[in-house]
């Protein structure tokens, strides 16, 4: 068989098991179901930060430097205080400065920092998996769109503990976040 030939047919391989993999399942995802436990357990806070890494926290939580990347020296501190809010336009979501806009209203990512005044810097560690759990802070505020919470709230409590002590080791920020 020629270069070219072993080519081909390594072409025809890879597009097949590429197309194989693309078949669109048919299981069902319940967004009802109770959390997935996994085997591990590990609540550290390297494992937190990870989960938050997955969980996509900083693109909410953390103002942008000019050039759209994260500043880190404001991680997790929120809409920074005196912001614009987004535009509000009928059956439209929009952002701007963190925060969103949409059919629920306006909400605002919150200051998720450990300060204890305008952060989460109060809250016990019961206080966190509640209000991931339920959507509901300490404080009877609900979070709003975008924030996942009904997706946190299905880890196990050993991730959730995970995520609370890697966020108890993120510097303080005292920028106030108002708004819903």
């Amino acid at each position: 068989m020629s270069h070219s030939a072993y080519v081909l047919f390594a072409a025809t391989l890879m597009t097949g098991a590429a197309m194989a993999g693309c078949q669109r399942s048919t299981t069902a995802v319940s967004t009802t179901a109770a959390p997935v436990a996994v085997a591990s357990g590990d609540t550290s806070a390297a494992r937190g930060a990870q989960l938050v890494l997955l969980g996509g926290c900083d693109d909410c939580h953390t103002p942008q430097l000019p050039n759209g990347e994260p500043d880190m020296s404001r991680r997790f501190s929120g809409v920074p205080a005196g912001s614009a809010a987004p535009p509000s336009i009928a059956n439209v979501v929009a952002t701007e400065n963190l925060a969103w806009s949409g059919p629920w209203g306006t909400s605002f990512p919150r200051n998720i920092t450990p300060d204890v005044q305008h952060g989460i810097g109060s809250w016990s560690l019961q206080d966190f998996i509640r209000t991931m759990r339920t959507g509901t802070d300490p404080q009877g505020h609900a979070l709003l769109p975008p924030m996942p919470y009904k997706e946190f709230g299905r880890l196990p409590d050993a991730d959730l503990t995970a995520i609370y002590n890697f966020m108890r080791t993120v510097a303080p920020s005292s920028n106030a976040v108002t708004g819903p």
